[in-house]
Order: C-alpha cells, then sequence, then structure tokens
C-alpha cells in the first residue's frame, strides 16, 4: 500500500557504470519543481514484490522494468483559488490531480511552500473530495509543516520532524470523524549515484531514508526510500519489512515513479477485462487535456461522445467496433469553453456517464 504523505518529496542491480560527481539540490531546483503550470506524471507500481535498493555511498540503482497499476496526472496551481487553499494560508503552491483512496478515485490538492531561510521543502497537507456513494471531503493538515527534505540537500544530509497530523473526513449528511497522529521521521541522505529510469534514461540521484514511527489509536513504523534528482525526478519506496537490511534486495509494499513526462512505465495487467467500465476521467478539473479510460468485456460497436450541459454534443472520441480490451482516450477540450461536460460511453447494451470539469 502506497501511503498518502509519499507522493511529493516524502513522496538494483551495481551496473558497474562510471559514477559522476554527487549531486546538490539546491533552492532553485526545489523552486522549480514546485512553479505554477508545472505539470507531472505518476505512476504506482503495487505488484512488484521486492527491488534492489543498492548500498550505501557510491553506489547506482536499476528501476527500468517497474509496471504502473494507476497512472495519473498532477499540475502545480495557485492554492488560491483552490478549495482547501483557506487551510494552508502559508503555502505557495498545490499539486492538483485524481488519486485512488479506497478504490474511488478522488480529486485531490497538496499543498507545499519552501520555509524562511531557505532550509526545508514544506508539506503543509491535502485536501480531497469526491463521491464514494455520498460526497466525501477530506482535509490532512501537519502541525508543524512537515519538512520533507532539507535544502540544500546533499549526501550526508541528516534531520529530524515532529509533527501532528490531523485526519478530518466528512460524509454529506454526517458529522465529521476527526482522527490524529503524532508522527516522529529520522532522514539521511545516505547513498548517491546513477538511476536507471523507466524508459532507459539514467540520471543523478541522492537516496534519502526515512523512518518513520506513528503515535496514534496504534503504534506504527515505516521505512521508506526515496530516490531523487535534481528536476524533482522521483522514485518512492516503501519497504514492507522494517527489519529489513539497509542494502540489497528489499520486499516492498509499493513503488511510486513521479516525474515531467514520465514515460516507458508498462501497463501492469493486459488481461482481458472481466466487465463493463468507465473510468472518472484524469486530471479533473483539467485545462485543456484529459485521459478518459474505459474497459469492454467482449468485442463491441463502442461510441464515447462529450455534451455540455445542455445536452448539446461537443465532440466525438469513439465510434467503431473494438475488441475486448482496456481502453485509453486523449480529450484536447482547447476549442471549448470553461464549464462543466458529461462524457457518455455506450458498448452494446452497457450505457453510462460521467461529469468533468474544464477549468481555464
Amino acid at each position: 500500500m502506497i501511503r498518502s504523505g509519499a507522493l511529493l518529496f516524502c513522496f538494483v542491480l551495481f551496473a558497474g557504470v562510471k559514477l559522476s560527481a554527487q549531486i546538490q539540490i539546491t533552492q532553485s531546483d526545489v523552486q522549480a519543481f514546485i512553479s505554477i503550470g508545472n505539470t507531472l506524471e505518476s505512476s504506482i507500481d503495487t505488484t512488484t514484490p521486492s527491488i534492489n535498493i543498492g548500498s550505501t555511498g557510491a553506489t547506482s540503482w536499476d528501476f527500468s522494468g517497474l509496471s504502473a497499476d494507476i497512472q495519473s496526472t498532477f499540475t502545480c496551481v495557485s492554492p488560491s483559488g483552490t478549495p482547501y487553499g483557506s487551510h494552508f494560508p502559508s503555502a505557495t503552491a498545490a499539486f492538483n490531480g485524481i488519486t485512488e483512496e479506497m478504490g474511488y478515485q478522488l480529486n485531490s490538492w497538496q499543498y507545499l511552500g519552501i520555509s524562511g531561510g531557505n532550509d526545508g521543502l514544506l508539506n503543509y497537507g491535502s485536501g480531497a473530495q469526491g463521491n464514494i456513494g455520498l460526497q466525501i471531503n477530506v482535509v490532512l493538515t501537519n502541525n508543524p509543516a512537515d519538512r520533507t527534505i532539507v535544502i540544500p540537500l546533499m549526501m550526508g544530509s541528516n534531520w529530524t520532524e515532529d509533527y501532528v497530523e490531523r485526519d478530518s473526513s466528512a460524509l454529506t449528511g454526517f458529522p465529521p470523524e476527526v482522527s490524529v497522529i503524532n508522527i516522529h521521521k529520522e532522514n539521511v541522505v545516505d547513498a548517491y549515484g546513477t538511476m536507471t529510469l523507466p524508459g532507459g534514461a539514467q540520471v543523478q540521484a541522492l537516496r534519502v531514508r526515512t523512518d518513520e514511527t506513528d503515535n496514534g489509536d496504534s503504534y506504527n513504523r515505516f521505512i521508506s526510500y526515496l530516490f531523487l534528482t535534481k528536476t524533482g525526478t522521483q522514485i518512492s519506496v516503501e519497504a514492507a519489512d522494517t527489519t529489513s537490511p539497509n542494502t540489497g534486495v528489499i520486499p516492498v509494499d509499493g513503488i511510486t515513479f513521479l516525474g515531467s513526462g514520465v514515460t516507458g512505465v508498462k501497463p501492469a495487467d493486459n488481461t482481458t477485462p472481466a466487465d463493463f467500465n468507465l473510468a472518472q476521467n484524469y486530471p479533473n478539473p483539467f485545462n485543456p487535456t484529459t485521459q478518459i479510460n474505459y474497459s469492454i468485456p467482449s468485442s463491441q460497436k463502442v461510441v464515447l461522445k462529450v455534451y455540455d450541459e445542455l445536452g448539446r454534443e461537443a465532440a466525438t472520441l469513439v465510434n467503431e467496433n473494438q475488441a475486448a480490451g482496456n481502453y485509453t482516450v486523449d480529450f484536447n477540450a482547447s476549442n471549448l469553453a470553461s464549464g462543466v461536460y458529461f462524457y457518455r460511453l455506450q458498448a452494446g447494451d452497457f450505457v453510462q456517464m460521467k461529469k468533468m470539469v474544464l477549468m481555464k
């Protein structure tokens, strides 16, 4: 399972390649990462049971074989005007995208900023909303903000964080449920070297090892590894066993790959789907492009159209016979006005419609 805080800046065999000099991640690197308009693609691999995390010191990592169970896109926007911006007045950036929670898709925002004195990237918390049968709103706040990395970040950097995580969830018509967790994190940059990404590109990275203990309703401990580049491209690995060694192959609970223009992460499941399904588009809201995923279990005549709020047809995306399988359609709404739109899938006797929001 990928934990909610692991998405941004928490979010292998030694190949014998020549290692470059140790990199240093600076304030300008981090500022570029959280600049408004920056778009990141995220792939989550929950099927790989173990991976080689290299060694401490000079090393290398090979993540070229990662698979993708869940893929989504996040865009950095100004916190002002977002649904939860008032909860995080000190944040200067918010990454917005569709996330998976409890089997449902939620529209989420994660609020970030650079602390005074140029000494860290702060994670103030997040907010999410969606429909799980009833409308749900979730607000997670960190007090004080979690310093996810120090600036500058280099080999040997280490820091400790203590904060309270307050999670408030509210279903329409019900009082909110609140949980409070005391979190202690010990972070250290203990390795550097060449990282091979999905698709084969090689980049220089630092490895941040985080030992986290949570004291809420129960006591929990988590070990994770963040492999981070100067551009913000990153791979986060959550260890399945806190007693695993700090080197070599370890069992994992999940792996997240995040970066600009993520390529080469292969789909994890190419099997014939068991049922019809029309997924929520992502990102949503979007500007001006979004993706629509759907599945059909048998060969069908498929029609996928977009309508405006008045029921007028705005676009025809698919109108053809298709074999059983999983499909992704890109929708470019650059010629449409901002507003609410509906996309409708008809495949044989199956008909389903979902709503999406274009915000220009």
